[in-house]
């Protein structure tokens, strides 16, 4: 049987919990789904993932029994989580919290579907007051919803979320999105051939600028493809939040720059960054999530300008990005 089971907290902070309890596609035929019976913690990245999981499980026809659906999972509900798991939620629902600051559980399978999330995203995360964030959380949720329907091959393409958290001491937005695709490895392996079987090697291939799984004719070329992870990793960085993505049985989370670093350094090789690697449960397509800090986005476009510039054509692997958070272009 399949079976996923959700700690108590199921964040970015506690991503390695979170992942190793994901059995998802073992011994499938049914699959079960176990949640803590106490209480449940759960952001955008337990949220995505397990709706990914959940609809492609429904297009198989695998039946999913769900555990200790109690309620404290109202949030996780109101997320829509159980509507893209296939499940009924009997517990009586209660009101959206009166700010709202969340994008509930959404599928996209086609680039309109982008723009249509894109649109909701301003009013749901009440971030009209602060332009330069929700500049920011616009392009990662645009890039990394690009990056499914362009190469995942998923035939339920992707499931994205995002929660603002606006209280100190890290104010921010999470955002995650998942799928139930071909994997990095499988996608970058065509044009990549020295990452065939290594799923960690692949992620960490992935998120170097021009590096693309497209062979020439097919979504451009090498040298002007590729950024999009690169770029989403380096305002996660340069904002002072996570950075997550995992595939295949590999996990790369990049760690939160201390609150009180005026300065930092991106590399470009992600392997010199201060990061954990691990090995997980076989999930086939991928997963990201990433953190904006909210309180640390300044003139975003030219702290997007500057990133973009340095993005060499030929890098050395331990070429390093400066930045400020006043840095122009």
């Amino acid at each position: 049987m399949a079976r996923v089971t959700v700690p108590n907290s199921a964040s970015l902070h506690t991503a390695r919990a979170f992942l190793e309890g994901v059995r998802a596609f073992e011994n499938l035929g049914s699959a079960e789904l176990a949640f803590d019976p106490r209480w449940a913690h759960m952001e955008p990245l337990a949220l995505a993932t397990l709706s990914a999981w959940g609809a492609w499980l429904q297009a198989q026809a695998i039946p999913l029994t769900v555990l200790n659906a109690g309620p404290h999972l109202r949030y996780a509900a109101r997320m829509r989580l159980f509507d893209h798991l296939g499940v009924d939620y009997q517990t009586a629902q209660v009101e959206h919290e009166e700010a709202g600051r969340f994008l509930p559980v959404t599928q996209v399978t086609d680039r309109s579907a982008v723009a249509g999330v894109i649109a909701e995203i301003s009013a749901l995360l009440h971030l009209d007051e602060d332009p330069d964030s929700l500049t920011a959380v616009q392009f990662c949720v645009s890039e990394l919803l690009r990056n499914v329907l362009e190469h995942s091959s998923a035939p339920q393409g992707a499931f994205v979320c995002a929660q603002r958290f606006p209280n100190p001491p890290y104010p921010r937005v999470s955002i995650a999105v998942a799928d139930c695709g071909v994997g990095i490895r499988a996608h970058l392996a065509r044009a990549h051939t020295e990452i065939a079987a290594d799923d960690a090697k692949a992620l960490q291939l992935a998120l170097r600028p021009g590096v693309t799984g497209a062979l020439p004719g097919m979504y451009g070329t090498p040298e002007n493809a590729g950024a999009g992870l690169f770029l989403t990793r380096s305002i996660a960085k340069g904002t002072g939040g996570y950075f997550l993505i995992a595939s295949g049985t590999a996990a790369y989370r990049q760690y939160r720059t201390h609150s009180s670093q005026r300065q930092t350094e991106l590399f470009v090789d992600p392997a010199f960054e201060r990061h954990r690697l691990w090995n997980i449960p076989n999930w086939p397509g991928t997963i990201v999530a990433v953190e904006v800090r909210t309180d640390r986005i300044a003139d975003f476009d030219g702290f997007f300008s500057w990133i973009r510039s340095q993005i060499p054509q030929r890098e050395t692997s331990r070429r390093k990005l400066r930045f400020t958070h006043d840095q122009k272009s």
